[in-house]
């Protein structure tokens, strides 16, 4: 013991001594190793192997880390900030020293001399290293950085300051080099990247002092990076940036497979669309007589290109079939002058179409570019668009979400394993005294042990684990080794918990839980963590003699037998633990509310002291959180009372209640005032200030009569009925808020303010009646008390604030009490805690982002600034020009573009950037966009997904144990009207049944339990259905309550119901009950079937907990139809069954038999189906031509009633068929009835003649719904739409909660905005200048000129939803900011960014209204995928451990393989050298080379191309058609007909063959002048060849997999968006047809046909453009009523709404979904398993060794193959000992077969030896080969062994029996002359000769064991057997 006390510490001063010790262990490790290295040379011993006690650096003693806590204790406080010896044991032979500074941070220095001159001894080193430790030096620096970034971000330059800042940064680096010497050794400074980033920016700083750099001081603002430097010590930071730098790892292959892809499409666009983009209308001209050059001039002058104003974008046109016209009087003229936007756009060259392959994948502003391509080019076009959409767009922008998703998924759980290896570490570590008393403090009122010392226990033991203690945070002074130690009162743990493990992991289920019983109530309590642990009641509690005796007081039996009932007079949760009984005892004027979930202080000194405590001698300290999970602060507080009686010694007498409280008072105070009572030797309680005010002023308690008031208030203000009052109050506050608007009525004005004021009054009056009732301190316990309480305030501070103005944003806070809904709406709830959840996540993430914002912001300011004023200003480029919105003047301007790139717009921006400043803006805008967008955004949003997790749905619901009160209320309403409802029944019924038999329960309607005969409708639980006449009854059972569950049936009592009548008890019914049900049910056909006692009470048996099991049950369905009327009228109507039983009825029978087989037959399907989808075709053709085509219009009308005849006669057989009430109740079949049914209105109206009214005509319109009716009938769109129908819920409510948030940013908006929109604008729609006309009646008095609003405005609510729909989707919305922030008051007229603020607003609701709640959509959607799924899991997998199914996995992709026969090598012999070339791999690499220079050269390919240079790459075209002509042909005769088996060859074989006929073709079109499209397109064939690349590259090919693995789930979503579309172009043909052209609607984008409707929905699909067809859709000015074109505003907001809902946020989210699933999926199969790819190449190396495909190798082989093999199966020579443990079967003949050694190497891989419960036949069958076993390796090596020892044993007894033989002669003579001990010597050497060359015999035959994780078995060791 002694020892230990003097043992020194680890932490040393770091001297001379210590580093000469250091070089003395440098010098001893060099002679070792140059020993070890001479040994080894000579052969004596064999290297040794160094890797295990190989040290590595500990990872929790890294440089900037904090030292870990259990090492602050034993740190010697005077040591801080001075050079110690390195105290991590890496570095014991390192000359290093550390510091460790006083805020506890580690630093490492080099021991060697610093600039070759400064010792570490050295006193200028000395103050530095000082200086550079000491905490405020970082702190000085960041804020240096942040000053510095501050005044970057400032307008106009500050020579002085940046001087200042040099030299700050200079002393900084001055202080860091002389500490840490300058590169040379390890810890210096240039060793240290950021100190690069330091030193490259001083240096810059001084170089430009000299030198005129001009742009590069833009690299100072790099310097902000720092920032990030010092927050590595914020954990959750950590996990952000590490995330962030391993997806920008991960991404690299994403990264390539997107330039591949991307570089794909920019080639097939070049291809298609070169100088395409270059027509424009021109001017037709007068004069017919024009000179050739006088036609040039003409043509490319800018006046005469429509339209003919200057800097409006010219009109671009096409002379292709559908393509762009020009306006009357103009010709189109094709490659006239530049491209569009600023000749930015076009496929001229490599680059440029690269950037709008880019731009398309990004999806920014993608629709211009759409639009001019299809009106240059044609509508055919838009395939080239939807290809690289759905593949380019939605594939990889979301492969990249999924892949940042992942890697911060797997961040977070690496950070979760670090926390609890550090939580272990620290246990393991903490020091371990052996002796130790547990003192206790004793208040006064117990009386002392008779010697007057402290009470003591005898030592501690360590084997009473049982009971607990909590102990001290910190020993006292005296007791160096003897802490004091609180008793607690606590349950024991259980001892399968805790007994016999010695040290516990901390972390573990232990961890927080806390004993609740003292431990003289051990014998009697069961288990505190077994799951049915019922903690005693008062009663059984009272009955413990112990107990008797410590607890009867003046209390008496009354005051325990209340402690089982709560304040509130319910009777006590089960949870409640004995120390919250006796808590709520002794201070029963604390009432029970659900507490703030904080943990109260006792818990977080128990956690803190728990930490330091030695796990050695102190048992595990317990608080069960599962337990004490009420939340109700009565509980909280009975685990800060601790009883005072765990001391187990007899002199302490009974206990008085009042000393429960002290000790709780004592142990309250613990963590704050300890000083105050644990120093005292006497343990005089000291009440501090606080406490005593707190008794003094918060515990109002003072007279009965008050607490009786207090009562009466409690029970009016917490009932349920008040809280729903309170909430319809919200509801309707909210209401009013949302009724003010622009322009209303003063009356309208005058009801909203004093409503304002009537809700003020209550909402003010609940909060002052709950404070009163719950007392202050209980009431701001509550967050959503204090949260009711601020708004109040701000309600009174806004009523008293009334007149002031600038504070009418006071009043949006009111809004904020919608947010109270949230305590009764658990959708809002849930989504509130995902939002604070994620906000400490995205509190770091914002932080990171804010930076990246920050330094891209300031970098363009300092960049760019400059160009923009140049050229826009008085003599610029663009002088005349207006100067442009989006710059970069400022920081608040610089800091709108990047968040706008941000938001995904960066191309505008960037034409506007490359205008002024060049080429340089590029790498600026796609560096913003991929590291800003890309990569930190979507982190934003995997925040956001994992959050989502299932986790968060369940949690939200439990964690309240507070009742819901809002659904408490409502269910008495329902209570009330059941209970009405039962009373009526049983009156009516006595009445009628007064002189018949007594009353029997009514009838549970078989129709609850329906099951539909095509499947569509899954069985419901409960008792087993019994299948008769093809349908599916229920046996009847009792109804018990917890058998019971009910199905919702409008048409039947519901079950609840007979549990009213049956007043819910337990009882069977009586017999006549259940006769009568089995009466009713009796049909025809007989009755049920009846069931055994036994199934019966199996069927009563109802899993209460946990999900509900899922049966697999085969049904099978009878070949007949269902009755036609259901139980309840066939019963009640006897005339039914008669009516069956005769003739008629049995004609009727068998021809609904004939009906019901034909519309079960497929042809019948097949020809509804065709019906259906030609009568969609019909609803398409019904276009703007249609009157221009009599005879089409004829067909279709007649067409039409033939399909409305179909559709009626299809409907009548079915109901004959299936009979009403199986009809009826099929979803599908109502959709059917319903499209059915409007087809029959309209017939009738036709025929009478009233076809035409507008009703009608609406009505004519819903036949667009008929293609609805072929989802039911297509299975993978089926899947798709019931798993939406299942998200529909989840999505609705996430839409809810998206309306409530829109909402308040909408009343804030119309607060704000309303009614400043308003302009003047001339006769011509131009804007006047404020300066000409400030205001409305100068405007309205000035002939021609009009004041009119903007077409979006926020004038009252609904218009600010739709602004607000039009900011988060970023269309249309830089026009709405530019509105906003030009604003200037009441009837004036906007002046240009008068208040430039309003962005914020903007900002502000995009961040929380776009960022959060729309990417909530995917998190709904994804989270119900996951739950679908789990439903789905198959059943067997479900009795599988982890390891068990990735085998099972991995055997199922092996069943789908086997050996192939390897191509055998021709006979003739240049055939055979032929194969031998073309299968070498060099072959394949010179043939790559080759595909990637043929790109190279298509890439150089550019517009307007030289003759010359055309020439030269059609003959270098020429050479590679040639090189792959030769390669296709060389491989046919190298592997004859086996060259198609392949399907690589075959894609190489059809891209040869077009490239050859595309070279033929381009001469005979010429010369056939066919249409140069057609050329164009064939020569996009050569880009195929580019595709051949993929082959190679693994990563890619993962990714492609993840593609290929989606494909079928994508091609399901997008037919239902096709779906979609086709119902909305229908629609949108029927409504808006003859709309005018104006907005967004154009000659080729409009809904005048079906084709062009859907160009244009697939183009809103994504959102894109839809401001601009609102826009046109919506025209109600600028047209006329005569020609009926104009729009109507209410339905294209609706129709343009709902459409962007249904496909961009939640069919587009699906696809995005699928993706997100697949690739974690496939990334999980390469990641954990085996991927399909390992097993090809497993079995293409087969090939080599098994020629023949025999499936069977020979033994010898068997080390050469399984090393010949890639990672992941090799294994590696040395390999024999492997191949014994793997066990392979051997086969007759020695050989193995194939399967045998890949299952053996797949376990080998997997790790896993026990394969459980996987089928033998899961690995495929075998029976086609003859596969007889005779050994294994592993019996092999035994039997080798065997018989080595048998030899070994025979030879000896030979030798003893001396029949060996005589021994050569010389030997003899050698021996004559030597004495009999020098013989036995010699003949023991010889003997042992003999073993050595015997054991290297065996070695040379048996490979020594390799180095694997196998156990190392000796040739001749015993382990074998």
């Amino acid at each position: 013991m002694e020892e230990e006390e003097n043992e020194v510490s680890i932490f040393q001063l770091f001297t001379r001594e210590s580093m000469f010790a250091i070089e003395q262990r440098i010098a001893e490790e060099k002679a070792n190793r140059k020993a070890e290295r001479e040994a080894a040379e000579e052969g004596e011993e064999e290297e040794p192997q160094r890797e295990e006690d190989e040290l590595k650096p500990d990872e929790q003693l890294e440089i900037g880390k904090k030292l870990p806590t259990y090492m602050q204790n034993d740190f010697p406080r005077e040591l801080m900030g001075k050079p110690i010896e390195d105290f991590d044991d890496y570095y014991a032979n390192k000359l290093s020293f550390a510091v460790v500074a006083r805020d506890w941070t580690i630093f490492r220095f080099s021991a060697t001399k610093a600039l070759y001159i400064l010792t570490p001894f050295n006193p200028l080193r000395r103050i530095s290293i000082c200086i550079l430790t000491h905490p405020c030096f970082n702190l000085c620096v960041i804020l240096t950085i942040i000053v510095n970034c501050v005044f970057m971000a400032m307008n106009g330059s500050f020579p002085t300051m940046e001087k200042i800042f040099t030299v700050i940064y200079t002393i900084e680096a001055i202080v860091k080099i002389l500490s840490r010497g300058y590169i040379m050794t390890d810890f210096t400074y240039l060793r240290d990247p950021w100190n690069w980033l330091d030193f490259s920016v001083i240096s810059l700083a001084y170089i430009t002092i000299f030198v005129e750099l001009g742009n590069l001081s833009a690299l100072r603002t790099f310097r902000v990076l720092r920032a990030l430097k010092t927050v590595a010590v914020i954990p959750g930071l950590k996990t952000i940036v590490g995330a962030l730098l391993e997806a920008v790892r991960r991404l690299r292959d994403v990264m390539i497979l997107t330039v591949f892809m991307l570089s794909i499409f920019a080639l097939i666009g070049m291809q298609m669309y070169m100088g395409a983009l270059r027509s424009k209308c021109v001017l037709n001209t007068d004069n017919p007589n024009m000179t050739d050059e006088e036609y040039f001039d003409h043509i490319w002058d800018r006046s005469n290109w429509y339209p003919q104003e200057q800097f409006s974008e010219p009109l671009l046109c096409g002379n292709s079939t559908g393509a762009g016209d020009c306006p009357d009087n103009f010709t189109c003229i094709p490659e006239l002058h530049s491209n569009p936007n600023y000749n930015y756009t076009s496929f001229d060259h490599f680059g440029v179409a690269l950037l709008c392959a880019f731009r398309l994948m990004t999806q920014d502003y993608w629709e211009n570019l759409y639009m001019l391509v299809l009106r240059a080019n044609g509508p055919w076009n838009c395939l080239y668009f939807i290809i690289v959409i759905l593949l380019g767009s939605f594939y990889l922008v979301n492969l990249i979400l999924a892949i940042v998703a992942m890697s911060y998924d797997e961040q977070q759980k690496q950070d979760k394993a670090d926390e609890e290896n550090e939580a272990i570490e620290l246990a393991m570590n903490s020091p371990e005294p052996h002796m130790r008393t547990i003192t206790v403090v004793v208040p006064p009122g117990m009386t002392r042990s008779p010697t007057g010392s402290n009470l003591s226990l005898p030592p501690y033991n360590g084997k009473d684990k049982e009971t607990a203690s909590i102990q001290s945070e910190k020993p006292s002074e005296d007791h160096a080794h003897h802490p004091t130690v609180k008793p607690s009162f606590s349950l024991p743990g259980s001892p399968f918990n805790s007994r016999g493990k010695k040290k516990p992991k901390l972390g573990s289920q232990n961890a927080d839980r806390q004993p609740l019983v003292p431990p003289y109530l051990e014998i009697f309590l069961p288990f505190a963590d077994e799951s049915n642990a019922v903690t005693p009641s008062s009663d059984e509690m009272y009955n413990v003699d112990t107990l008797k005796k410590y607890l009867t007081n003046d209390h008496g039996r009354r005051s325990l037998a209340s402690l089982g009932m709560r304040n509130d007079g319910r009777p006590s949760s089960r949870r409640n633990s004995v120390a919250s009984l006796l808590s709520r005892a002794s201070h029963g004027s604390r009432r029970s509310q659900p507490s703030n979930k904080t943990p109260s202080k006792l818990e977080v000194l128990t956690r803190t002291m728990s930490k330091h405590k030695s796990q050695h001698l102190t048992p595990e300290v317990y608080v069960d959180r599962c337990k004490s999970d009420d939340g109700s602060q009565s509980d909280r507080e009975g685990e800060k009372k601790s009883h005072p009686n765990s001391c187990r010694t007899p002199s302490v007498p009974d206990v008085d209640m009042k000393d429960v409280t002290v000790i709780r008072e004592l142990l309250e105070t613990a963590s704050g005032h300890r000083g105050s009572f644990m120093s005292s030797d006497l343990g005089e309680p000291v009440i501090p200030l606080k406490d005593r005010l707190y008794l003094k002023f918060c515990s109002w308690t003072c007279c009965p009569c008050w607490v009786m008031f207090q009562k009466g208030i409690a029970w009016f203000i917490l009932d349920a009925f008040v809280d729903l009052f309170i909430t319809i109050c919200i509801l309707v506050n909210t209401a009013f808020m949302a009724l003010d608007q622009y322009g209303m009525s003063k009356s309208l004005a005058n009801t909203l303010t004093n409503g304002n004021y009537v809700f003020t009054a209550i909402f003010a009056t609940e909060a002052f009646l709950k404070v009163i009732a719950l007392g202050p301190v209980v009431y701001l316990k509550d967050r959503w008390n204090c949260f009711d309480g601020i708004i109040v305030f701000l309600s009174f501070l806004e009523l008293a604030l009334d007149g002031v103005s600038g504070l009418s944003v006071l009043r949006s806070f009111r809004l904020l009490r919608v947010f109270k809904l949230a305590k009764s709406w658990p959708t809002l709830n849930m989504l509130i805690s995902i939002v604070a959840k994620t906000v400490g996540t995205l509190g770091n993430l914002t932080f990171v982002l804010g930076i990246v914002v920050f330094i891209f912001a300031v970098m363009g300011q300092q960049l760019f600034s400059n160009s923009y004023k140049d050229a826009y200003g008085e003599n610029g480029t663009y002088a005349a020009e207006p100067y442009p919105r989006w710059n970069f003047d400022d920081f608040l301007h610089s800091f709108m573009i990047v968040f706008r790139v941000l938001c995904g717009e960066w191309i505008e921006s960037m034409w506007g950037c490359r205008r002024v400043a060049g080429i340089h803006c590029i790498p600026f805008f796609l560096m913003t966009m991929v590291l800003g967008n890309l990569v930190v955004l979507n982190l934003f949003l995997a925040c956001l997904l994992s959050a989502f997790g299932a986790d968060s749905l369940q949690d939200s619901g439990t964690e309240d144990a507070e009742p819901n009160k809002l659904l408490e209320a409502i269910d008495r309403f329902k209570r009330f009207g059941a209970y009405v409802k039962v009373n009526i029944i049983v009156c009516v019924k006595v009445k009628m049944q007064r002189k018949s038999k007594p009353p029997i329960l009514p009838v549970v309607s078989p129709s609850l339990s329906r099951v539909e005969l095509n499947g569509k409708e899954p069985i419901s639980d409960g008792p087993t259905p019994v299948i008769r006449n093809g349908k599916l009854e229920k046996t009847h059972e009792p109804p018990t309550p917890t058998a019971t569950k009910p199905t919702a049936d409008s048409a039947t009592f519901s079950v609840k119901d007979m549990d009213k009548q049956s007043e819910s008890s337990t009882r069977p019914a009586s017999r006549a009950t259940l006769k009568s049900h089995k009466d009713m049910d009796g049909s025809s056909s007989g009755s049920c079937s009846t069931l055994s006692e036994d199934a019966k009470e199996r069927l009563n048996m109802v899993d209460a907990e946990g999900d509900p099991e899922i049966n697999e049950v085969d049904v099978v369905f009878a070949n007949y139809p269902d009755d036609c009327w259901c139980q309840i009228i066939r019963s009640r109507c006897p005339c039914c069954i008669r009516f069956e039983n005769s003739d008629t009825g049995k004609k009727w029978w068998s021809l609904r038999c004939k009906a019901y087989a034909m519309v079960e037959h497929n042809y019948f399907e097949s020809f509804i189906i065709i019906m259906i989808l030609a009568s969609s075709l019909a609803l398409a053709i019904e276009d703007i031509y249609l009157p221009e085509r009599p005879i089409l219009k004829e067909i279709l009308y007649y067409m039409d009633k033939v399909f409305t005849t179909v559709f009626i006669i299809e409907m009548f057989i079915k109901w004959v068929a299936f009979g009403y009430k199986k009809y009826f109740t099929d979803a599908w079949c109502w959709l059917d009835f319903v499209i059915v049914l409007i087809s029959i209105v309209m017939l009738v109206a036709e025929t009478m003649g009233i076809g035409e009214v507008g009703a009608f005509k609406a009505m004519r319109t819903l036949r667009a719904l008929r293609p609805l009716r072929a989802i039911s009938r297509w299975e993978g769109m089926r899947v798709v739409v019931n798993a939406l129908i299942k998200a529909i819920p989840s999505i609705f409510n996430v839409l809810l909660v998206c309306l409530v948030f829109w909402l308040i940013f909408g009343i804030i908006g119309v607060q704000f905005f309303s009614g400043k929109f308003f302009k003047c604008v001339d006769a011509e729609e131009n804007k006047v200048l404020p300066e000409e006309i400030p205001n409305k009646t100068m405007c309205l008095n000035t002939e021609g000129y009009k004041w009119i609003n903007a077409a979006v405005n926020f004038d009252n609510v609904l218009n600010a939803y739709l602004a607000l729909f039009q900011v988060a989707t970023y269309k249309g919305w830089t026009i709405i900011m530019d509105d906003a922030i030009d604003i200037t008051g009441d009837d004036k007229q906007p002046f240009r960014e008068n208040s430039i603020l309003y962005y914020l607003y903007f900002v502000f609701f995009i961040i929380f209204g776009s960022f959060f709640t729309l990417n909530l959509f995917i998190g709904v959607i994804i989270e119900n995928f996951n739950q679908q799924k789990k439903k789905a899991g198959g059943s067997l997998e479900l009795f599988m451990t982890e390891d068990q199914k990735k085998y099972y996995k991995a055997m199922k992709r092996m069943a789908s393989k086997a050996p192939q026969k390897s191509i055998p090598r021709p006979e003739m012999k240049i055939a055979a050298i032929i194969f031998d070339i073309t299968s070498n791999q060099m072959f394949d690499i010179g043939i790559m080379l080759v595909i990637m220079l043929n790109m190279v050269t298509m890439a150089m390919e550019h517009y307007k191309q030289t003759e010359l240079f055309t020439n030269v790459l059609y003959y270098i075209n020429l050479s590679f058609i040639i090189i792959f002509t030769i390669e296709c042909l060389l491989k046919i005769i190298g592997l004859r007909q086996y060259y198609f088996k392949i399907p690589w060859n075959i894609f190489d074989f059809v891209v040869v063959v077009l490239s050859v006929l595309g070279i033929a073709l381009s001469d005979a079109m010429e010369a056939f002048f066919v249409s140069p499209t057609l050329l164009r397109v064939v020569r996009v064939f050569r880009v195929g060849r580019v595709l051949r690349l993929v082959k190679s590259a693994k990563g890619i090919r993962t990714l492609l997999f993840s593609l290929a693995v989606s494909l079928p789930a994508l091609f399901n979503i997008g037919l239902l968006l096709f779906l979609v579309m086709f119902i909305y172009a229908t629609f949108g043909m029927n409504f808006f047809m003859h709309v005018k052209h104006t907005g967004g609607l154009d000659d080729c984008f409009n809904f005048e046909t079906f084709g062009r409707s859907i160009i244009l929905l697939f183009q809103m699909c994504t959102s894109a453009g839809w401001d601009g067809a609102l826009a046109g859709l919506s025209n109600e000015e600028d047209c006329s009523d005569e020609e009926g074109n104009c729009g109507t505003y209410e339905m294209a907001v609706f129709y343009l709404v709902t459409y962007l809902v249904i496909s961009f946020l939640v069919v587009v989210n699906m696809y995005i979904a699928v993706i997100l699933e697949n690739f974690s999926q496939a990334t999980e199969d390469v990641q954990q398993g085996l991927t399909p790819d390992d097993f090809d190449m497993y079995y293409e190396k087969w090939e080599k060794f098994d020629p023949d495909a025999t499936q069977f190798i020979a033994l010898e082989k068997l080390s050469d193959f399984v090393d010949y093999l890639e990672e992941p199966l090799r294994l590696p020579k040395p390999n024999h000992f492997l191949l014994v443990k793997l066990d392979i079967a051997i086969c007759e003949g020695d050989k193995c077969f194939c399967r045998d050694i890949l299952d053996a190497l797949t376990k080998n891989f997997l790790g896993t030896s026990d394969t459980g419960d996987i089928p033998a036949d899961a690995g495929g069958p075998k029976e086609n080969v003859e596969y007889k076993p005779i050994s294994s390796t592993l019996m092999r090596q035994k039997e080798h062994y065997a018989a080595r020892l048998i030899q070994k044993a025979y030879r000896a007894y030979r030798r003893r029996r001396g029949e060996l033989g005589a021994p050569p002669m010389s030997y003899d003579e050698a021996m004559a002359d030597t004495t009999p001990q020098e013989k036995t010597d010699i003949e023991k050497k010889g003997d042992e000769n003999e073993d050595k060359i015997e054991k290297k015999e065996e070695e040379t035959e048996v490979i020594t064991p390799s180095e694997q994780k196998t156990v190392e078995l000796g040739p001749d060791s015993d382990v074998v057997a």
